[in-house]
């Protein structure tokens, strides 16, 4: 019997892969942010938001727009790509992956193409 990959589970990895990278924003956020020995109220008000606000991108809870995370990288006076994981070596989809993807909805195996393609 073939597995077949459901839209709802595609849908919950793309969420729970959007959590995890959230998550490793902030906390990059807070390591460099203390590294420089910043309060968070100190860069909040640097950013013109709150403090609490700043805490819920930090333990990511809420997203940071780019020009904010800009702005952060500007105010930390460190390289944006500070914040960012790593992307690992060799990512990228197999021919079964664009099969599953295919059974689900074939314009988003022009999409996974297009996105991957230049990480071969």
């Amino acid at each position: 019997m073939k597995n077949k990959v459901k839209k709802k589970d595609i849908i919950n990895i793309c969420k729970s892969t959007e959590e995890q990278v959230k998550k490793t924003i902030g906390a990059n956020v807070k390591h460099v942010r203390k590294g420089r020995s910043q309060s968070a109220r100190r860069i909040a008000e640097k950013l013109n938001i709150s403090r609490v606000a700043l805490t819920h991108i930090e333990n990511g809870r809420n997203n940071i727009n780019a020009v904010q995370l800009w702005k952060l990288a500007c105010v930390l006076g460190c390289s944006i790509s500070e914040f960012f994981p790593n992307i690992p070596d060799g990512f990228a989809l197999t021919n079964a992956d664009y099969t599953n993807i295919a059974k689900e909805d074939e314009r988003a195996v022009e999409w996974a193409k297009n996105l991957f393609s230049d990480q071969m």
